[in-house]
C-alpha cells in the first residue's frame, strides 16, 4: 500500500529547489555574463522571437512581472546593448523588442550554463513520491 503524500512537505521540497537553484543561475549568470536571472529570462524570451515581430505586450503575457518591472528589465539590456526597442508604425503605443547580435551571442553563451545548471537541479530532485 502506498503511503500518502505529505504535500506540505513536498511543496517546501520544491520551494528550496527553486530557490537553491535561483540563487546559483544568478550567481552564475552574473559572474558569466553580467546578466541577473530576470534579464537572462527576458532575453531568452525576446531571443525566441528571433524571427518574428515581439512586443512588450508579448513579453508582459508570457512572464509573471508588471509591466513596470518588466520595462525596468528591457531597458537594462537596451542600456547593455543585447537587445533593442522600436516603436510600431501603425501604434506608436506598441513596443517591439528585437535581439542584437551581440545579445544573440550572449545568450547562446549564457543559455548553455542556464540549462546545464538546471538539468543537474532537475536531474537530483527526483519525482513526487
Amino acid at each position: 500500500m502506498n503511503e500518502p503524500v505529505d504535500v506540505s512537505a513536498r511543496w517546501r521540497e520544491l520551494q528550496g529547489l527553486y530557490l537553491s537553484t535561483a540563487a546559483e543561475l544568478e550567481r552564475t549568470l552574473q559572474q558569466a555574463h553580467q546578466l541577473g536571472l530576470s534579464e537572462y529570462e527576458v532575453l531568452d524570451l525576446v531571443a525566441g522571437y528571433a524571427n518574428e515581430s515581439c512586443t512588450m505586450r508579448n513579453l508582459v503575457d508570457l512572464t509573471p512581472m508588471t509591466q513596470s518591472a518588466l520595462s525596468r528589465i528591457v531597458e537594462r539590456l537596451v542600456k547593455a546593448g543585447l537587445v533593442e526597442r522600436n516603436t510600431c508604425d501603425y501604434d506608436r503605443r506598441a513596443l517591439f523588442v528585437g535581439i542584437t547580435a551581440e545579445g544573440a551571442r550572449v545568450h547562446d553563451d549564457a543559455k548553455r550554463a542556464y540549462e546545464g545548471m538546471l538539468e543537474k537541479a532537475l536531474a537530483g530532485a527526483g519525482s513526487p513520491a
